[in-house]
Formats: C-alpha cells, structure tokens, sequence
C-alpha cells in the first residue's frame, strides 16, 4: 500500500460483552485502530477473517485471543485488497498442509512407538510387573488356550511332573510357582505360559519314547522361559501391534478379537533370542539339579526326527512341524551347544520311579482320541 484507509469500526476486547467505538486504519505492516483500552496494531499475517453481517467481516487476531473487530463493507473491500491472501485460499492450504503433516509425523510417532519402542521396553516392563499379576495373566490366557489344546485330564501324571518342576524351580530360583499339565496334541511340544504355567503335549511323550531325561530337560528350557519372563514380554510386544490396531479400527474391539481368534498361539512364540536365552538358563537349572544337559541334545534330536502320524493329514504335520521348527534356532547349533555342556557324572536329579514314569507315558491315551476333533 502507498496510503492509509480508514474507516470505523467496532471492536470487542474478549473481557466483556461490551462493544467499543473503534477507529480503523490500514497501515502497511497491518490493521491499526484506536479504541477506549487504547491503540492496537494487528498483523496482517497473524489475521483471521470471516464474514458478518450486511456484508462486513469480522477480523481476529492471533495477537489478541478473544478479541474481535467487526468492520462495515467500506471496510471489508479496503481488507480484500491490502491482504488478498486472507481470502484467496493461501491460508486454507496452508493449515492443510501443516494437519497433514502433523497426522503422517503422529502416525509416525504411533508407529514407531508400537512397532519398536514397545517391543524394546518389552523385557524392563516384563522385569517390573508385579509377580501376582503375572500369575493372574498366565491363569487367563490359560483358559482361553484350553479351548484349542485340550486336557487330557490326567491329573495323577501331572501331579507327579508338577512336584519335580516345583523341585527344580525352587532349586534354581525360577521365582514362580509352576502348574503342570499334559494336553492331547499329535506334535511334541511343550509351552510355558506367563506366570509358571507349563504344558507338554502328548507327541512330546510320545517322541522322547522312554527317555524321562530328555524329558525334564525340555521342562528345563520351559523353566528357562519362565525365569526370564518370556511370557510377559511376549505379552507386551504384542500389546504394541494390537493398540495400534485398535486405534486404526476406531476401539472397536475387531481388530483384539481378530489377534484372540486367528492367531492366539501364534502369538505365544517365542522370538529366536528368547530360545537362545531359554536353553542358556535350562542348561544352569539342569546343573543345579543334577541333570546331565546333553539330553537336551537327545530331545532335539527326537523330535526334529519325528515322522509325520500315517493316520493324519501328512501334509498338514510336515507343515506343522516346520513351522515347529521354525520358530527355534538352528537345530544343529543347539545340540552341539548342550552335547559342549555334558555332564556325565551328573545323578542328582530326583527321577520319577518305573511305575510313577509309567502313570507319566500313559497320560494321554491314544486309544481316547476317537472323538478327537481334527486338528488340520
């Protein structure tokens, strides 16, 4: 601008309802008037403009929140031609922009928090959650696991795991009291749930055949996974992917309900560090019992030597355990490590009897899985 308009107007200060008399001046670095509480000087790039009556405008400023000037149509025209960018779309695209990126670098920021740092916090969160409440998670998500694996009700065999792991973790400080429980499934495994739980399955029983050592060097490496609180770290980094889920479905409860349904074991595994970590810590629990650790060496052998069951899907077994298999470290590499940790001499450990180990081999009948359903 060259010159100054003037015109008058009527400004509101934000205080009050009161409307003051105001002078009005277009000045080049702004919109300058004089009103009762004295002078102002609005910038034209801190502005904002909308429309009023009998086609004025109303002018705020980001100088003065709560403040308002209401200007007459002589004043709206002399506005539209000192700051055309007020109404020519500029600003619109500008905050445009500026949302956009504030949600792509919060999007980010979400991102990046579930997808790394949750998992990276997942073992310190692990360490500091209260013991009692670990327990409780392991006691719900053992429930709702029990609607896939199923008991095969063999409380006596339990029992007699149950004691020797209680024995075993007690003597090499696991920190939580462990439930055992045998459950009717074709693939040898074995599962350590948060808070204690551990579950081994009938294929287990069956692969390891009478080898009661090789046996309770599996349960070993369980108890590794509870010492170290695998189970609970587990639980954390997968919260990560589950919230962000949940915040992309709008809380709606499909994206938790999808994880539970399609994936629920799944999410249970545990990542190649943990077994690595596991067989480190089963390998110390086995020495402090009396266990020689190159039976873990047979149990791997044994069940990586495993056929698939003639009388089901072949196909479906293979790819179960690869899938196994999969989940663990190299296989060799393991062996060797507990074949390097051999303890001949070792015959401390507390074995169950002839007939105790017979109760154990008999748990899981197979003649009482006619009514099975299938597991394909």
């Amino acid at each position: 601008m060259t010159g100054e308009e003037s015109f008058s107007g009527v400004y509101y200060d934000g205080a009050s309802a009161r409307a003051h008399d105001a002078e009005v001046r277009l000045t080049a670095e702004g919109v300058a008037f004089e009103a009762a509480d004295g002078a102002h000087l609005w910038p034209y790039g801190r502005l904002d403009a909308a429309p009023a009556p009998n086609g004025g405008l109303r002018l705020s400023s980001k100088t003065a929140p709560g403040a308002a000037l209401v200007i007459g149509t002589n004043g709206a025209a002399a506005i539209r031609r000192a700051a055309p960018e007020l109404f020519d779309g500029t600003r619109a695209r500008r905050r445009f922009i500026a949302l956009v990126a504030a949600l792509v670098a919060a999007a980010a920021g979400f991102g990046w928090l579930f997808f790394f740092g949750v998992p990276a916090a997942s073992g310190p969160l692990a360490r500091a959650t209260d013991p009692k409440l670990e327990i409780q998670i392991g006691e719900n998500l053992d429930a709702q696991i029990s609607l896939l694996l199923r008991s095969c009700k063999a409380a006596e065999a339990d029992a007699l795991i149950e004691q020797r792991l209680n024995d075993m973790a007690e003597r090499a400080d696991v920190g939580f009291p462990i439930r055992f429980e045998f459950v009717r499934t074709r693939m040898p495994n074995a599962l350590a749930l948060p808070g204690g739980r551990v579950k081994a399955t009938r294929g287990l029983v069956e692969a390891l055949e009478n080898d009661q050592e090789a046996f309770f060097a599996v349960m070993a490496h369980e108890l590794g996974h509870v010492k170290e609180r695998h189970g609970m770290q587990t639980i954390y980094r997968n919260a990560g992917l589950s919230t962000l889920l949940e915040i992309v479905t709008g809380g709606s409860g499909v994206a938790q309900q999808a994880i539970l349904v399609g994936g629920q074991l799944n999410q249970l595994r545990y990542s190649r560090v943990q077994e690595e970590d596991a067989d480190a810590v089963a390998f110390e629990i086995m020495e402090a019992t009396g266990l020689d650790p190159a039976s873990l060496a047979r149990a791997f052998e044994a069940i990586a030597d495993i056929e698939p069951d003639e009388e089901a899907d072949e196909d479906a077994d293979e790819e179960r355990l690869s899938d196994w298999l999969s989940t663990h470290p190299n296989t060799k590499d393991r062996i060797k490590a507990a074949r390097d940790r051999a303890l001949p001499d070792a015959d401390g450990f507390p074995y169950l009897d002839t007939d105790e180990w017979a109760i154990v081999s008999s748990a899981c009948d197979p003649k009482e899985d006619a009514d099975e359903p299938s597991e394909d």
